[in-house]
């Protein structure tokens, strides 16, 4: 009696571990399906945004967005920055340049969503919040430019659209990092910059303090690693340009380069006691006029380490 029992207990527990487990693959199945449905329908183009044989044409970028806009131009071989519309520039990091153009003219999967914005759109490329990013090529005067909008709700891809048309693409966000008019993202961080000239092979640099009682005082640098690894507190603006009193150095070093080329800077004191301005010029080898100047500022705290480079 107690055997019939169980061997009827046992077959109903196996009829319905056979119930739950033919509901769980009809489940599987349907998932499987509505997936497949739910397949990604949008029109994929597999593109560059910028033609690959034009990379190396390219001899102005201009970035802009709410806060302000920035300029990189060519010089020769190397790039520098100018910010809103100012002529006033400092050398700019080639190597971040570079990877922003790898960028452009990489080939890539473009999702198109749409073939013209509408009027009340939330994508973000036609309410003043868009991301400007326009270039130039030797050959040419005019611009071309690429607008970048929102991210998408997974925040791993942006809308963004050519110049050239009204279509809408989503684009993934490796380019997301270059989406910036901050200079200093984008210049070289250092006061004496090596894009402009090899600082390698420096054969002299000497420090002439004016800032004390007895008169100018000479002295040689003994640590040029030190004086080369300080940092620029970035780009003068207009006024503090206009407010620098280019004859009233607080000191001023030369920089001697093996291949004969040299670097000169004066340093300046500003209104705010914090903050040194810093005028540099690059000549090349036995050449009395600078092909190149630029203008940083550096803090009290950089002055003092400048000083403790002669130690």
């Amino acid at each position: 009696m107690l055997n019939a029992r169980n061997s009827s207990k046992i077959n109903k527990n196996s009829k319905i571990l056979i119930a739950v487990t033919a509901f769980l693959v009809i489940l599987y199945s349907l998932s499987f399906v509505k997936s497949c449905s739910s397949q990604d329908k949008r029109e994929k183009v597999k593109t560059a945004l910028v033609n690959q044989k034009y990379k190396d044409s390219i001899n102005s970028i201009i970035l802009q967005d709410s806060t302000g806009s920035i300029e990189f131009t060519k010089q020769e071989d190397f790039w520098i920055i100018t910010s809103n519309n100012n002529q006033i520039s400092i050398p700019a990091s080639s190597e971040h340049i570079n990877n922003l153009l790898n960028e452009l003219t990489k080939v890539r999967n473009l999702y198109k969503i749409s073939d013209k914005i509408s009027k009340n759109s939330s994508l973000g490329l036609t309410n003043g919040t868009e991301f400007h990013l326009r270039y130039s090529y030797s050959n040419e005067g005019s611009y071309r430019e690429l607008l970048f909008g929102n991210q998408d709700f997974s925040l791993s891809s942006r809308y963004m659209m050519s110049g050239e048309n009204t279509k809408i693409y989503e684009i993934d966000s490796s380019l997301d990092v270059y989406l910036t008019t901050s200079v200093q993202s984008w210049s070289d961080p250092n006061i004496i910059s090596s894009e402009i000239l090899p600082t390698n092979d420096i054969q002299q640099a000497l420090l002439f303090i004016k800032d004390n009682s007895e008169g100018p005082k000479s002295n040689k640098i003994s640590n040029l690693n030190k004086l080369l690894e300080l940092r620029h507190g970035g780009l003068l603006s207009e006024s503090e340009y206009q407010n620098l009193n280019d004859t009233n150095a607080s000191a001023n070093i030369e920089i001697e380069i093996g291949n004969k080329s040299s670097i000169s800077l004066e340093i300046f004191p500003s209104d705010n006691e914090s903050v040194y301005f810093v005028k540099t010029r690059y000549f090349k080898p036995d050449s009395k006029s600078a092909f190149y100047i630029s203008y940083s500022k550096i803090s009290s705290w950089t002055y003092n380490k400048i000083k403790e480079t002669t130690l």
